[in-house]
């Protein structure tokens, strides 16, 4: 039928070009999706693109456009024109040919085709000339960039570079003699090599870095291989045999750009045999980094010992990586790997939000781990002399630590911010326990529920920020910390009176030291312990009355005994047991209290 004829053009050369069978494309028209794409495309005026291809599964997929990315070969269909394709208007409105998954080769395909001679029969010479340098310019470029793709150096050949042998054959045989035009080319092709090769020299690992990003050290070991695989397919360019008869070619024609062709080539091989041994160096360390970056944090902070062990031997038998420039570099880099896994470990959507003692645990956690790392360092730093190889001394790390840890030291400071905050909230969060007896124990009670419930507030507004309190760049949460504190400053101060009250209300020595039980940590709060100071003396006061008053009551003890000639004691016991119960009733009175002193921190 009508609707059937419309796909035979498209069915045709799409299995044709992607060597299927019929029966794929019944499966992928059996869809209505697909179906609708295609039926879109011929009927429709403004579809003017169709492009077919394979996904990963296997099955035919239409799209409407080019994709940007395609992973298989491809088929498009493109229209001349806006308008509705019929059977009969396909051949001569349809533009249609293969898309490559690798476009830059697609390229290929315009060389021999505006190179050819036979297609320039019909023009005048200077416009098949100009047309054959561009398709060279173009040839060249792509050639290039298809290598960049690949993280390749291609060093493109000069036109005619076919005629280089020959012309080295030339010369055997007539002298000198040799076309001015090969000369020519081949020292421009020399100047475009120096351009590329000096580019490939000058990048450096710590670009990352010095571009605001967060490298780890997988980007230093990737870069140095990298490079050395890089420079190692330049080196086999130039050991080409048509290279080789290039630079003959610029010696024996005594060219000026032969010494700079030679200068390059030397180039090349010092930073290949620089680059060789910084990767074999490197290698070892790849495993450790691996292994750091695959553990929970927790246990990493077993790892950091052996990873700065091979970090020294590394800087004590290389030969190039052993410089305060390549040095700091991966100590930064690792550094910025620490801080990522810090930074999934505690999760900056969670650590406020969540339990706050389980969080507490984990940034303690994290600050231990940081800061081995800051000491391991430091340790090393100072006995790298053990690594001393016979005959060859190992230089010292003079450079400033700051140039290392800066970025990881504003991250402690950030995550000790987060841990007082925490620790802030532990202490307060306890006043809803606090419940005072006494006289006027049920008004304290409620001024510390208050508290609680102020404290409450405060603490859900900080909490409930949508911003990453983890990044150090995050001035927003800076200010709402210093605001947070000031609000705790307020909440302490009026604690600090709240305790005041309930210890000058305490009946008795025994009272006090419960009150003093109950605040508990809070005492060590600094506003509420600058209350709580003055209080303390007191306690000696209260002890020595209790002193005191047992002393008389052993006084009149011993004197009833002494008047009755029999000492007084509890019903239903003997005279002994009973006198020594009673001592050790007096005895325990004086020592509890005694004992709780050693609880209280003050001079």
């Amino acid at each position: 039928n009508q609707e059937q004829r419309k796909y035979i053009s498209d069915t045709k050369y799409v299995l044709k070009t992607l060597k299927l069978k019929q029966d794929r494309w019944q499966k992928c028209i059996s869809t209505d999706d697909n179906k609708q794409v295609i039926q879109e495309f011929l009927d429709k005026p403004d579809q003017m693109t169709l492009v077919v291809s394979l996904n990963a599964a296997g099955h035919l997929l239409p799209t409407v456009g080019f994709p940007a990315t395609v992973k298989n070969k491809g088929v498009y269909f493109v229209k001349r024109s806006k308008t509705a394709l019929t059977p009969d208007s396909m051949k001569s409105h349809l533009l249609y040919g293969d898309l490559s998954y690798a476009p830059l080769d697609q390229f290929s395909v315009v060389v021999p085709l505006l190179s050819n001679g036979r297609n320039h029969s019909e023009w005048p010479q200077v416009v098949s000339q100009d047309i054959q340098r561009h398709v060279h310019s173009l040839k060249t470029n792509v050639f290039v960039v298809s290598g960049q793709v690949k993280g390749k150096t291609l060093l493109p050949l000069p036109p005619g570079a076919e005629r280089v042998e020959q012309a080295a054959l030339e010369r055997d045989k007539r002298g000198d003699v040799v076309d001015k035009s090969i000369i020519h080319a081949i020292e421009s092709v020399v100047i475009e090599w120096s351009h590329q090769i000096r580019g490939v020299l000058k990048k450096d690992s710590s670009e990352p870095l010095l571009e605001g990003k967060s490298p780890t050290p997988h980007t230093e070991i990737n870069f140095w291989r990298s490079r050395y695989a890089d420079l190692e397919c330049i080196h086999s360019q130039f050991k080409s045999s048509k290279v080789t008869k290039m630079a003959e070619l610029l010696d024996a024609m005594e060219s000026s750009y032969y010494p700079a062709f030679k200068d390059m080539l030397q180039d090349v091989l010092a930073a290949l045999e620089e680059a060789k041994d910084i990767c074999t160096y490197l290698r070892p360390l790849q495993r450790l980094f691996e292994d750091l970056e695959n553990v929970e944090f927790p246990e990493v902070k077993g790892q950091i010992g052996p990873l700065m062990h091979i970090v020294c031997l590394v800087w004590s038998n290389s030969r190039y990586y052993n410089t305060p420039a390549r040095l700091i570099v991966l100590l930064q880099e690792t550094c910025n790997l620490l801080i990522q896994q810090a930074r999934v470990y505690l999760s900056p959507e969670e650590v406020l939000k969540g339990d706050v003692s389980e969080s507490l645990l984990k940034v303690q956690t994290s600050l231990d781990i940081l800061n081995t790392f800051r000491l391991t360092y430091e340790e090393k730093r100072a006995s790298l002399g053990q690594y001393q190889r016979k005959g060859r001394e190992v230089r010292p790390w003079d450079f400033h630590p700051l140039m290392v840890f800066s970025g990881l030291d504003r991250f402690i400071d950030r995550v000790k911010t987060i841990e007082d905050v925490l620790l802030t909230a532990v202490d307060l969060l306890k006043l809803e326990k606090v419940e005072f007896g006494g006289i006027r124990g049920r008004a304290l009670s409620q001024q510390v529920l208050w508290l609680h419930q102020e404290f409450l507030d405060t603490y859900k507004v900080l909490t409930e920020k949508p911003y990453d309190c983890l990044d150090v760049n995050n001035t927003e949460f800076e200010a709402d910390v210093c605001e947070f504190r000031c609000k705790v400053e307020d909440t302490d101060r009026r604690l600090g009176a709240v305790f005041c009250q309930a210890f000058d209300d305490a009946s008795g020595l025994e009272h006090a030291f419960k009150v003093l039980d109950m605040f508990g940590s809070l005492l060590e709060r600094p506003l509420v312990a600058a209350d709580a100071l003055d209080r303390y003396p007191l306690l000696i006061s209260l002890f020595d009355r209790e002193l005191d008053c047992c002393k008389l009551l052993f006084n009149k003890h011993t004197h009833t005994q002494e008047e009755l000639g029999y000492t007084p004691v509890n019903r239903n016991m003997p005279a002994v047991a009973g006198g020594m119960r009673w001592a050790q009733q007096l005895q325990e009175r004086i020592q509890t209290p005694f004992s709780m002193f050693r609880y209280i921190t003050h001079p």
